[in-house]
């Protein structure tokens, strides 16, 4: 997963759910982008009416906003990974 261009994320998850999609997100961030990008997390309850959410943003200011609990970790991070190869691309071309 192509990191670099994120500036921050946002991940919204049941830590008892079955689905573990946004946990393996979690854990697919370097430990040394961790410090570069802002990461919250927010623990949803049975009672909450907070759907599941990973949200991250990127250095052009675009928002991707995906569903945990019905997209694979694969799916999530291939959504991510064509605007981070975009914007690699992107870069690329200004220098």
């Amino acid at each position: 997963m192509m990191t670099k261009y994120f500036t921050s994320a946002v991940v919204r998850f049941d830590p008892l759910s079955q689905r573990k999609t946004a946990r393996i997100f979690l854990a697919r961030i370097p430990p040394t982008t961790r410090n570069l990008i802002k990461i919250r997390t927010e623990f949803l309850g049975k009672s909450s009416t907070h759907k599941p959410l990973i949200s991250v943003t990127f250095r052009d200011g675009k928002t991707i906003d995906l569903d945990p609990s019905k997209e694979s970790i694969g799916d999530v991070i291939e959504q991510l990974d064509r605007h981070s190869r975009a914007l690699h691309l992107q870069e690329q071309m200004n220098s």
